[in-house]
């Protein structure tokens, strides 16, 4: 039989090579000289307001590597899908921080890029909200039908998915400051 995949949820995932010491550095000193932050999800931890990577000298190899993969992810969607980023923030969590579970409104499309974290910092992990959980279903196994799906945080690594999945971070094991930039992106139509 033919396998059609109609309402299936991408998330986009890449390990790059960007260098993350200059950019650890620069984070870790804006959190110790209390630059401006926020609560949102977090629960505990230290999210930074809404950020102009280019007013900061050490995001600039951050910001082309975001615009670029939010390129290869446009021409992945459609060869007239045009969008651009448009809002981006740092999160920092320590040892027993995390973030609940959320969604980013008004975005098409949000991702995250690693610049510090271990196999103990917590997974980012996305969660499936359909009606399936009220249907006679036992899922054998398949990753047809996953009720969460798992991607460990490793210096480097960018995912993008749709603004609209319920995701949150687990709560960190490490005594490693976890440190990602998270970025929302925009359609433009």
């Amino acid at each position: 039989m033919i396998l059609e995949q109609w309402f299936a949820t991408p998330i986009w995932y890449e390990y790059t090579d960007l260098d993350v010491k200059t950019i650890q550095k620069k984070c870790l000193d804006m959190r110790k000289k209390n630059y401006p932050n926020r609560v949102l999800s977090n629960s505990g931890g230290w999210q930074s307001v809404d950020l102009k990577l280019s007013d900061f000298p050490e995001f600039q190899k951050l910001e082309e590597l975001i615009r670029q993969k939010i390129l290869d992810v446009s021409a992945q969607i459609h060869s007239d899908f045009k969008c651009e980023l448009d809002n981006v923030w740092l999160n920092i969590n320590d040892k027993g921080n995390f973030n609940r579970p959320h969604y980013h409104p008004s975005a098409t499309l949000s991702g995250c890029v690693y610049i510090s974290a271990d196999e103990r910092s917590g997974n980012i992990v996305f969660h499936d909200h359909t009606l399936r959980g009220h249907y006679p279903f036992k899922n054998p196994g398949s990753s047809l039908f996953n009720d969460d799906v798992n991607y460990a945080p490793k210096n480097g690594l960018i995912v993008i998915f749709p603004a609209w999945v319920e995701h949150q971070v687990q709560i960190s094991d490490s005594n490693q400051p976890r440190i990602s930039f998270a970025f929302n992106i925009k359609q433009i139509t």
